[in-house]
């Protein structure tokens, strides 16, 4: 069944795992001490099946073993971690009610498609679990996730001025092209004007270029005399990034001061006179790089204390690892 995959994937972004251990329990013994607590080697095996059976149907069988070995300890250094958290997570009195893990179930199930409670245990038996491992491998993540909250999380504060220098350290790989809202009023001229048709038009320019000047609402005007199709939106063409202009309008849209009317622009179409009304390529990071850069630089720096926090409990406790003796 296809669809129970995806509880496999959810196993393993819920470990935070990459990898398994073997398959078929032959001797019980233990493979880690983690202070007072043991690992066996049936948890191990437990754990890795779904991958370890992966890794026999699609590894060669000059690599197979050394494959085997190899996610067996990642998946080994995994659960001393975990173990380690939750121990601190009792040290720290972190609880979780068992509403909170029904409702994750919940939303874990409506997530995979699963209406009932039936496909729900059909599903999890396709990766060797019951329901009532797999209520506590989501408890233990919740406990978990808000130790680490406590713990960590709290304490990463990303600020202004980090953000700033990121952004303007990175901008030219973060910055989107150039771009300008304009408006913009169009007198157009026939495909071949003649001299009278250009003096006409030009007049007509001079007349609106005139009105804008002593102080008109560019919108206003724009709806009155521009033949251009954003005549009726106040002749508000909105955001253009180099390229999407006329090369004739783009050089002035692009060296115009802000809020400033330019003069009349000649171009194939017509007559133009255009307003800049904003531009991007400020030093200060638009609100949505903003964002983005705050969660890169906050996940950054999450990342590094989790592992300092991760360094600091295992140095403290005592960990025997006895796997492969």
């Amino acid at each position: 069944m296809r669809r129970h995959r995806t509880f496999l994937i959810l196993s393993l972004l819920l470990w935070g795992r990459t990898a398994a251990a073997g398959q078929g329990v032959l001797i019980d013994k233990v493979v880690a001490v983690v202070n007072d607590e043991v690992i066996t080697l049936s948890e191990l095996q437990k754990e890795g099946q779904p991958l370890i059976q992966r890794i026999r149907e699609e590894s060669s069988a000059d690599t197979r073993e050394s494959q085997m070995q190899i996610t067996q300890r990642q998946i080994l250094d995994a659960l001393v971690l975990r173990r380690l958290q939750l121990q601190e997570a009792r040290k720290e009195r972190v609880v979780v009610d068992q509403s909170e893990v029904t409702a994750t179930l919940e939303q874990i199930k409506k997530q995979n498609g699963l209406a009932s409670n039936a496909e729900f245990t059909e599903a999890l038996a396709q990766e060797n679990l019951t329901l009532e491992e797999f209520r506590t491998k989501v408890w233990e993540q919740l406990v978990v996730d808000r130790l680490l909250v406590r713990k960590v999380r709290t304490s990463v504060i990303v600020s202004e001025e980090e953000i700033v220098q990121y952004y303007q350290a990175h901008a030219h790989e973060i910055q989107e092209p150039p771009s300008v809202r304009i408006r913009h009023v169009l007198i157009r001229l026939p495909e071949s004007p003649s001299p009278e048709d250009l003096a006409q038009a030009r007049a007509r320019a001079a007349d609106v270029l005139e009105r804008l000047r002593d102080g008109g609402d560019f919108a206003q005007v724009a709806a009155e005399y521009s033949d251009g199709a954003a005549a009726p939106e106040g002749g508000d063409l909105g955001m253009m990034r180099k390229g999407e202009m006329d090369p004739a309008l783009e050089s002035v849209a692009f060296s115009l001061e802000l809020g400033s009317v330019s003069d009349i622009i000649q171009t194939a179409a017509g007559l133009n006179i255009i307003k800049v009304e904003e531009r991007t390529g400020s030093t200060v990071p638009p609100a949505g790089v903003r964002n983005q850069i705050r969660q890169f630089i906050f996940n950054q720096k999450l990342g590094q204390r989790m592992n300092a926090y991760f360094a600091e409990i295992k140095e403290k406790a005592y960990i025997d690892v006895r796997l492969g003796q």
